[in-house]
């Protein structure tokens, strides 16, 4: 039974590759092929030799990678023989298939982080923020591996310590008295969970975001007096379009479609009425008007490409050094500062109804003086909101001299 098993994998291993030869030189032989065509030129004119060989590796690359048919093959095959840690040119961040079908990084060196450094620079901008009359949250948004389940979902041999990272961080907070939410126990307790994560990217759904703006406006409510109108929050008030089939993640840009299949997404638009001002340095001028045009961007989701779109930016637009977003309808005349990361993407558009003026800064960006940034906006609340997997990254904890 095993040789026979062998035997079958070792033909499918064939088939594949040859599957692969035939794609890779199909449009050499058949003449739709940039670096034949540049070939051509050169034959044509010598004189072109120096520009034939600054362009030649970009025209070898499309036509390897031609509709990334490779990444294609190669995923379809580590699906057929079952593979669940994928190896590929990146392997500081490996992609894994968890048990239930869902992809992850796994990041092979991974080992518990020390939070202490993250902690103290937390309480030390919580306590420059104090000095000036600010309040500060820092909130912890869950990542894909539920917490408590983490071995259950990865592979066997492999380890995650994003969870257990998150728990000592936020112990360290609260004992030095600085406000947390921990928004993990809210989907924990939600036998969707999987559900509210995308299967190919690292990042949340829409949906979740909306679930955890509702429970951050709970808490901001009730401890920072900055009110939002309860059908602001009620997911019956915005109407929902379901864009089927047209993301592939971060994850599955790496495996292709054929290993773990491809996301949808859902575009919330308020029923209600909106004005909203979206500026940044980034646009070439700011987006104005309703919700679903202004901090909505719904080019991203006009046509499907797997591999170079990014639907998930459908929210917000992106990861942005310094974005201010203004609510003409002045809900409450509140202002907020977002420090913030990929996560807050979905998420941004839902707090921007809370207030009247939402600021947001990416430190994995921005190069001024966050301080003084601060003291420039002058917010009521400034709220820290990163997905636990995110700790590793160190410069969404460089706050600056400012706050020392």
């Amino acid at each position: 039974m095993r040789q026979r098993k062998e035997t079958v994998t070792a033909l499918l291993f064939l088939l594949a590759m040859g599957a692969a030869l035939v794609w890779l030189a199909f449009p050499f032989l058949t003449g739709d092929s940039a670096l034949r065509t540049a070939l051509g030129a050169l034959r044509r004119d010598p004189a072109s030799f120096p520009a034939f060989v600054s362009e030649a590796e970009g025209d070898l690359n499309d036509d390897l990678d031609r509709a990334h048919g490779f990444i294609q093959l190669y995923g379809g095959f580590q699906r057929l023989t079952g593979r669940r840690v994928l190896e590929d040119v990146d392997q500081s961040a490996r992609v894994v298939k968890l048990s239930d079908g869902a992809l992850n990084f796994s990041y092979p060196h991974a080992e518990p982080l020390d939070t202490a450094p993250l902690a103290e620079a937390v309480e030390d901008l919580s306590d420059a923020l104090a000095a000036e009359g600010i309040s500060l949250l820092y909130a912890a948004a869950p990542q894909k591996l539920q917490q408590g389940r983490e071995a259950e979902l990865l592979p066997p041999g492999i380890h995650d310590y994003a969870n257990d990272n998150a728990d000592r961080l936020l112990a360290a907070l609260r004992d030095h008295g600085t406000d947390t939410l921990d928004l993990r126990p809210l989907f924990d307790g939600r036998s969707d969970y999987e559900d509210l994560f995308f299967r190919t990217d690292h990042h949340w759904k829409p949906e979740a975001a909306f679930l955890a703006w509702q429970e951050l406006a709970r808490v901001l409510d009730a401890d920072y007096g900055i009110s939002t109108e309860p059908s602001r929050t009620d997911e019956g008030s915005y109407d929902k379009t379901v864009y089927e089939d047209i993301f592939l993640g971060s994850q599955g840009k790496r495996t292709g479609s054929l290993y773990a299949g491809v996301d949808s997404i859902t575009e919330y638009v308020p029923r209600f009425d909106t004005d909203f001002t979206y500026s940044s340095a980034s646009f070439q001028a700011p987006r104005t008007g309703p919700f679903g045009t202004s901090l909505l961007f719904p080019e991203r989701v006009a046509e499907r490409d797997w591999f170079n779109g990014n639907p998930y930016t459908l929210y917000a637009g992106g990861d942005y050094a310094l974005a201010t977003i203004d609510n003409g309808l002045h809900p409450n005349g509140k202002k907020i500062l977002l420090l913030r990361e990929s996560f807050s993407c979905a998420l941004t558009p839902f707090l921007a109804l809370s207030c009247d003026q939402l600021t947001t800064v990416d430190l994995r960006q921005f190069q001024g003086d966050l301080m003084a940034t601060i003291r420039d906006v002058d917010p009521d609340l400034v709220v820290v909101l990163y997905c636990v997997s995110s700790l590793g990254n160190s410069a969404l904890f460089s706050f600056g001299q400012g706050t020392s």
